[in-house]
């Protein structure tokens, strides 16, 4: 009879063993993807003290803002482009004139173009809509790493424009 407990015993852990292995090695790499999306998302969870939603707000920080009027002045000189920021639907539906669509996912699709339009003296205004809308600090920070010079955000900018009664247009021109 113990014999057979034996052999039983061996058998069972013979097919356990391999299993648990597995199970093991899938939860270890569940793990690792786990801290990689964490790491890449800006309102990650706080991880040995590393913060990416801190680092993405420090990063923020190095864009400075325009007032509405200062915008306005530059518009009039002809001294800036602004970037809508916004979905290509949203930016169809209305935008400041003579601005350009970038969303903060396609800066290199659209850099070629955006630098044709910068001019010596001139400055890069990004903008979206509403006051706390993170796409024209998204967009700004990457012109910057992309190597645009002169960046500056526009809080709530197609609100503010618009509400202003300054140029806008429709369509994508």
């Amino acid at each position: 009879m113990t014999d057979f407990l034996q052999k039983t015993k061996s058998k069972i852990a013979a097919i356990l063993y391999p299993a648990f292995k597995e199970a093991v090695l899938l939860f270890l790499l569940a793990v690792l993807v786990a801290i990689v999306f964490n790491a890449l998302r800006p309102a990650g969870i706080s991880l040995f003290e590393f913060s990416p939603a801190k680092t993405f707000n420090v990063q923020q920080a190095k864009i400075p803002e325009i007032t509405l009027e200062e915008a306005h002045d530059l518009y009039l000189k002809n001294k800036v482009v602004f970037v809508d920021a916004r979905d290509p639907f949203s930016f169809e539906e209305g935008h400041i004139a003579g601005a350009i669509n970038i969303y903060p996912d396609e800066i290199t699709l659209h850099l070629a173009k955006l630098k044709q339009m910068i001019s010596p003296g001139s400055i890069v205004i990004t903008y979206c809509d509403g006051p706390h809308c993170p796409l024209s600090h998204e967009t700004a920070q990457g012109l910057k790493l992309q190597g645009v010079p002169a960046v500056k955000v526009l809080i709530d900018g197609w609100s503010l424009w618009q509400k202003a009664g300054y140029p806008v247009t429709e369509g994508n021109k």
